[in-house]
């Protein structure tokens, strides 16, 4: 990963991710939590990047594993100047590195992303794509299968003990038995947002907590 100058987290924010969701149609308070995905539509990877903006504009590091090329700058950039902030300040918080294989998913997360915590102030972990490499045939699924546990154990102890911890994955229809991946890891999160296009309106919907999907059911937005 790239490293720059380490931002210190901003005290009494680093241990709930909500307040930075970009979920504008879900109305407050969301769930307090340590842990989110967001699955469905293209467009979670783009939440996911505003989520990082809103971060950094509150003092907090970020760090990204991108297995899908979903990372977009320009949407970085206009948040810091819609705020009047030179953009570079905004990127120089942000560590980046892109995966193109689900081995290269597992090396990031599981042996180089450590010595970054140890070194730098980390507060938000952003995964893009996770599970896309994994959905890649040409690796047997048994192999996918066992790699996909490693990851899976690493994400579940920062979770606990980590940096906060959010995950996108877009799905574009995908028909394969390793849809598995994804539930495995909305499971595992503790908060899940679907997000889907019906009639031509994206349409948010809090899927968990089951208690807080129950009260506020499905939002839809422009």
């Amino acid at each position: 990963m790239a490293t720059h100058r380490p931002v210190p987290m901003s005290p009494g924010r680093g241990h709930n991710l909500s307040p930075w969701l970009a979920l504008r149609a879900v109305p407050p308070p969301l769930p307090q939590v340590r842990s989110a995905m967001l699955w469905g539509d293209p467009s979670v990877s783009r939440f996911a990047v505003r989520t990082a903006a809103a971060a950094i504009d509150s003092g907090v590091t970020v760090a990204v594993i991108d297995a899908t090329l979903a990372f977009d700058v320009t949407t970085i950039a206009a948040y810091a100047r819609a705020r009047r902030v030179p953009p570079e300040h905004f990127l120089r918080r942000i560590h980046i590195a892109r995966a193109f294989t689900c081995y290269q998913v597992a090396t990031l997360l599981c042996e180089r992303l450590d010595p970054l915590l140890d070194t730098q102030r980390v507060g938000l972990v952003v995964l893009l794509g996770p599970c896309t490499t994994f959905f890649d045939e040409n690796v047997p699924f048994k192999d996918a299968f066992l790699l996909f546990q490693r990851v899976l154990k690493k994400l579940a102890a920062l979770r606990r003990h980590g940096p906060l911890l959010l995950i996108a994955q877009a799905l574009g229809g995908y028909r394969t038995r390793r849809l598995l991946f994804v539930r495995a890891l909305a499971k595992m999160a503790e908060l899940g947002v679907r997000v889907s296009i019906v009639e031509g309106r994206r349409h948010i919907q809090v899927v968990k907590p089951r208690d807080f999907r129950a009260n506020r059911g499905g939002l839809q937005s422009r």
